[in-house]
Formats: C-alpha cells, sequence, structure tokens
C-alpha cells in the first residue's frame, strides 16, 4: 500500500476508535456514534482502497474495545456486524455495477437480521428489557414486529445517507489531498 493510503487509513481508524469510545461511555450518544464511525470507514475508499478501508474498520473497532475497558454495550456488535461493513461493502456493489434493486434488497435483509440479532442480545444476554413509560400490556408482544419495521425505514435513510456522504467526503478530499 502506499503511504498516503496508510496514513488515510490510520486516521480513519483513530477517528472509529474514537467515536466508538464515545459511543460505548456516553450511552445517549451511542447510535449517532456507530453512524459516524461508518462515515470515517469510507475514508480510505478515497482511493478505493478496500484493504485499507476493511483493516481501518478492524483496527477502530479493536482499538475502541480496548479503551472502552471491553464494555460490550450494544454498540461493538451493532459496529462488527452491519455498520462498519456495509459502507465498504456498498462502494465494492457500486464498482461492481451490481443493480441498485440488489444492492437495496441484499442489504435491507441484512439489516433487519443484524437488528434483530442486536435487540435479543440486548434483551437477552444483557436482561435489560425495553420499556415504554405508559404503554400498553400488549405492546410488548408487538415490538418484536416494531424491531423490523423501524428497521427497514431506518435502512432506507442509511443507505442513501451512505451514499451522500461517500459523494461529499470524495468531493472535500479532493480539494485537500493533493
Amino acid at each position: 500500500m502506499k503511504s498516503k493510503i496508510i496514513s488515510l487509513s490510520a486516521i480513519s481508524a483513530s477517528f472509529i476508535a474514537i467515536a466508538l469510545v464515545i459511543g460505548t461511555y456516553f450511552e445517549i450518544f451511542d447510535f449517532l456514534m456507530l453512524v459516524t464511525a461508518s462515515v470515517f470507514v469510507l475514508l480510505p475508499l478515497y482511493y478505493n482502497s478496500y484493504k485499507g478501508s476493511f483493516l481501518a474498520f478492524l483496527a477502530g473497532g479493536i482499538i475502541a474495545i480496548l479503551c472502552g475497558g471491553f464494555n460490550f454495550t450494544l454498540i461493538y456488535p451493532a459496529y462488527f456486524l452491519f455498520f462498519g461493513i456495509y459502507p465498504i461493502v456498498k462502494n465494492k456493489f457500486l464498482h461492481k455495477n451490481v443493480k441498485k434493486s440488489s444492492q437495496i434488497i441484499i442489504g435491507l435483509i441484512w439489516f433487519v437480521i443484524v437488528s434483530y440479532v442486536c435487540y435479543f442480545y440486548y434483551t437477552l444476554v444483557l436482561d435489560l428489557a425495553v420499556v415504554i413509560n405508559g404503554a400498553p400490556y400488549w405492546l410488548d408482544k408487538f415490538i418484536v414486529y416494531g424491531v423490523g419495521l423501524i428497521a427497514v425505514v431506518f435502512f432506507l435513510i442509511y443507505d442513501r445517507f451512505i451514499t451522500v456522504i461517500k459523494f461529499v467526503l470524495d468531493r472535500y478530499l479532493n480539494r485537500i489531498i493533493k
């Protein structure tokens, strides 16, 4: 790899680690920091370096786990299963000219599965209940369906967000990097 790619990957890994550690310690920002970390995964893709982006994804996640005190909250499964790797896969799909409908279907199924894995990890493994104050008792039975519906809506927004952010990052990095 070239030195520019290595340095951009190192910067990306450090920003990823910072975002994930902030999400670990301040749980109110965990979802925002997941999305922020996925934006930083896109930095090495400016040079179309999938290897650099994947290494930044792994290094940033591992550094965050070490700095987060091995506090396995919801942020790490979601990052390693979807948010960290999806921008790389999406960019690979775009360069391989995969049909847009196929990209959406694959990503949507993947995200819904990851959403259910994270939900059951949160409720069964961490033994934390999802409680909505003042909600009727029947809502607990239907919360599983709500997770799927929210996952579908969020994925469609997130997919477009990654596309726009990739364009914006490429534009600004083109001005900065000579």
